[in-house]
């Protein structure tokens, strides 16, 4: 019996054909809603700007590892992982302000001071040393390759994130390494990942291929699609579509969506 994503997926030339009804890109134009947990058996983890929504039987505990590509100025969802359920924690983001941030942080609570969540006056980290000491920052960007990779520089040059996919269409770009969900694995010794969060700015397709054709597939998947707010060109929405499917074969079930962020489990 064909999976509900092809049927959908099929549908996509008359999207664009429609003169009438133009419908808004949408990632529950494309998920199974039947699989969507009501709102009393989530919790979100982070601030309003960085936090993640997960099932609360997400089973985390201080044997689980996570990986969590994309830090920009704001990792409140990552220090929650450390503090509430004691988890191994390793950061991806080779970006400058991003690591910038992350070394300044480290300072702070190694001093014992407060520091910002993405420069808020508001807003500060609460975390100790000893839950500090359970995240890993590790300087380079996620990807389907081990090499470099140019990431192209926001439009405003006081956001911190870059695009591997260019969405912002700038003409500057930094250089800068990356590797593979599975090579980064066999570095650290991790034989299972048991949530892996995407906020890569449009490289999160490239990733998804890429855990597909290793068999890479952590427990829990935690993805922002960025072309649902930000789409590079016509063919967003079959982008798309298209790697929500790959993730339905691959036995991922949608169990929340938050505008653009997809929370997958396996």
């Amino acid at each position: 019996m064909p999976r509900l994503w092809s049927n959908l997926l099929a549908l996509v030339p008359y999207i664009h054909k429609e003169k009438k009804q133009k419908r808004s890109l949408k990632i529950s134009n494309y998920v199974d809603m039947t699989n969507i947990l009501p709102p009393d058996a989530t919790v979100v983890l982070g601030t309003a700007y960085g936090g993640w929504t997960l099932p609360k039987d997400h089973r985390l505990s201080e044997a689980s590892i996570c990986y969590l590509a994309g830090a920009g100025e704001d990792i409140s969802f990552d220090c929650e992982l450390a503090t509430r359920f004691k988890s191994t924690v390793r950061i991806l983001d080779p970006t400058p302000r991003a690591v910038e941030h992350f070394r300044e942080f480290q300072k702070a609570v190694q001093k014992g001071t407060q520091f910002p969540i993405n420069n808020s006056e508001t807003e500060f980290y609460e975390i100790d040393l000893d839950s500090f000491q359970r995240l890993t920052f590790l300087g380079y960007g996620l990807a389907d390759i081990d090499g470099e990779m140019n990431f192209f520089s926001p439009k405003d040059p006081n956001h911190a994130s870059y695009s591997s996919l260019n969405l912002q269409h700038t003409d500057t770009c930094i250089s800068v390494p990356c590797h593979r969900l599975s090579s980064i694995m066999k570095e650290n010794n991790d034989t299972v990942v048991d949530l892996l969060k995407m906020d890569i700015e449009g490289g999160e397709y490239m990733v998804i291929r890429d855990l597909v054709s290793t068999r890479t597939f952590p427990r829990l998947l935690l993805i922002e699609f960025d072309e649902v707010h930000s789409a590079l060109d016509s063919e967003a929405e079959r982008r798309i579509a298209t790697h929500l499917g790959l993730l339905a074969d691959a036995g991922y079930k949608c169990v929340a969506i938050n505008g653009c962020n997809a929370t997958f489990v396996r």
